[in-house]
């Protein structure tokens, strides 16, 4: 069998693993490096259109309706103009991997390409933003791009079902050459669950408010007094707030998963959470919801965007129909700890199998190199 070459495109460092985008981007190029030995990763930077970014937040303050500056036709422009200036070692490929979908989409490779991403510009605009705030004749303009661009992709890779129907939709296309090949953790996989039985639950986030840290807070107040021993760990963005003096309550800081020391501690940590509470209002796939999985944690999340395809309510945890119900989130959280510990057990079981077993890189990848061989 012919050994091809693959190019593997990036706009973010090889070195930046610690979560998020930058943790998947790792993960996967780490992987498709162990099949494919003639694997060689370009990194290109975007550029910021200062001129349209000006614009953009010029007319935000007054009111009228925006251009989306980020991916402006000059910004765009810029990582085409990029792209062919290393065109000479692309000839030198047979394929190419591009992570993720927008930034690349005024390209026109001469080559075969494939793309893995969590979602469209379409899914970004109406999770992460307020589509309201922008023009719609611009918007369109990158919905047409970004369109044309994953038709013509060889298999478009996406990490939940949930952001492939939502890209066939608003796109209008079939998508006969979409796959949802879910996605992984940011963290190393412990070899067993080694919960000892704390009542710690954990709220994890870098956006404090979207992602539901004051409606968890009035949640375990409500739980607190019928539960003396039960406690509430709060990891990343607490939007500054004072909370020492809320009983059970534990501000636990940042983590860099990237440090070493740090890691050692995020990880002794979500080997003690009793469960994570996760009532997001802006997200896609969240990593944290597979990352505590592995360690056997129970969810309790939002019944929202593709967290129902890594939580099976009532056997993995529990989904939250309303995230933004303080008296749902309450009743949930009261339901584990009324668990007994038989069934809860069962549920940290349940956890772990469902997470290791399906949402793992070795996984992930394996699913992407299938469609690749198929391919080639």
């Amino acid at each position: 069998m012919k050994k091809f070459r693959f190019i593997y495109i990036s706009n973010t460092e090889l070195k930046e693993s610690g979560g998020g985008g930058s943790g998947v981007n790792s993960a996967t190029f780490n992987r498709l490096k162990l099949q494919y030995y003639n694997l060689d990763y370009i990194l290109i930077k975007q550029k910021i259109d200062l001129l349209s970014k000006f614009k953009s937040v010029l007319l935000k303050k007054i009111g009228v309706k925006r251009n989306y500056h980020h991916f402006s036709e000059k910004s765009l422009n810029n990582v085409k103009t990029s792209f062919d200036l290393k065109l000479q070692n692309l000839k030198k490929a047979d394929f190419l991997f591009f992570h993720g979908f927008t930034p690349w989409i005024k390209i026109k490779p001469s080559k075969p390409y494939f793309c893995f991403n969590d979602g469209s510009f379409y899914t970004y605009l109406h999770t992460s933003n307020n589509p309201n705030e922008f023009s719609n004749k611009d918007t369109n303009r990158i919905f047409l791009h970004e369109k044309q661009w994953l038709e013509n992709a060889e298999k478009v890779f996406f990490r939940s079902n949930w952001a492939l129907e939502q890209t066939k939709k608003a796109y209008n296309i079939k998508g006969e050459n979409f796959l949802n090949v879910g996605v992984g953790g940011a963290i190393a996989i412990p070899k067993k669950d080694m919960h000892q039985g704390g009542r710690d639950f954990l709220f994890i986030s870098t956006d404090f408010l979207s992602k539901g840290g004051q409606v968890v807070i009035e949640a375990f107040k409500k739980i607190k007094s019928q539960n003396s021993d039960a406690n509430l760990w709060i990891i990343g963005d607490n939007k500054g707030m004072d909370l020492k003096g809320t009983t059970g309550v534990n501000y636990l800081g940042f983590f860099n998963k990237n440090n070493p020391e740090q890691q050692k501690k995020l990880y002794e940590i979500f080997e003690k959470a009793f469960t994570l509470v996760y009532p997001t209002l802006k997200d896609i796939n969240p990593l944290v919801v597979i990352e505590l999985s592995y360690f056997g944690c129970p969810i309790i999340a939002s019944n929202k965007f593709a967290i129902p395809e890594y939580v099976i309510d009532g056997k993995t945890g529990f989904l939250i129909n309303d995230p933004r119900d303080v008296d749902e989130i309450a009743h949930l959280m009261n339901k584990v700890l009324k668990m007994s510990k038989t069934d809860y057990l069962k549920m940290r079981k349940n956890s772990r199998e469902f997470g290791v077993g399906k949402n793992t890189w070795d996984k992930v990848v394996e699913r992407i190199i299938v469609q690749i061989n198929s391919n080639i």
